[in-house]
């Protein structure tokens, strides 16, 4: 059963590699090496969440859990969650190229752009 583990460190919440997406996606939360950390204050608003969405999940070491059975909706929240963050990454990063190129070309790209969106 895929479900996202959720593991108290400290006084924080974490989930891992692919559970992280899915809270990137569905919460906002940013991804930080593979890992999304939270307040343990925010624990339930995570949790109904997760509910909400149709999302199996078990916070470790407690007796809180939900599995939704052939309702569960983790695949399809990983693999948005992985499209996005990967759009974001690729926008940051082009950002960052941007700001070293010459004026002469980042005019001809920003012609190019508004030439698309103006389709």
């Amino acid at each position: 059963m895929n479900a996202v583990k959720i593991r108290k460190s400290g006084t924080f919440y974490c989930v891992f590699d692919d559970d992280c997406y899915i809270v990137h996606f569905l919460l906002g939360y940013q991804i930080n090496n593979q890992k999304v950390g939270f307040p343990a204050s925010a624990l339930n608003k995570v949790i109904n969440i997760l509910e909400e969405n149709k999302v199996n999940y078990e916070v470790i070491g407690e007796d809180k859990n939900n599995n939704f059975k052939t309702l569960n909706k983790y695949e399809k929240f990983v693999k948005l969650g992985k499209e996005q963050y990967d759009k974001e990454t690729n926008y940051i990063n082009l950002i960052e190229k941007l700001k070293n190129i010459s004026p002469e070309k980042l005019d001809k790209i920003l012609l190019t752009i508004e030439t698309i969106i103006n389709e």
